[in-house]
């Protein structure tokens, strides 16, 4: 999976008013309370702030997941190469045979050798 691209929040007074513009532009129905901004500035900086800390944690668990889904996918391969194998010993005689269930002997090794 690839990284995903960290959304960021305005943190300059102009750019919070740029982005309160466009959105003044696109919702005018927002104008009248637009008025009573300037005395919640405060309450906007902590939602702002809440919500940034907010998205720093999502996208740690998010980072975290990608990491136990492709763990998870390493394991599974190894799974198939294991059933692979052990379906060409039980096949196999002999020697053969031998040599295919040590080579699942191995493969489970390195599997639960591996971080």
């Amino acid at each position: 999976m690839g990284k995903r691209m960290r959304m960021t929040l305005p943190k300059r007074e102009e750019d919070l008013q740029k982005v309160v513009q466009e959105v003044m532009e696109l919702h005018p129905e927002l104008a009248h309370e637009h008025g009573h901004e300037h005395h919640h500035t405060h309450d906007v900086d902590e939602l702002v702030h809440t919500i940034d800390v907010l998205m720093d944690t999502v996208n740690t668990r998010l980072s975290e997941l990608e990491d136990k889904v492709t763990r998870l996918a390493q394991e599974t391969a190894t799974l198939y190469r294991l059933v692979g194998v052990l379906a060409e010993a039980l096949a196999a005689e002999g020697d053969e045979r031998r040599r295919k269930l040590e080579e699942a002997v191995r493969l489970l090794r390195e599997s639960l050798s591996s971080p």
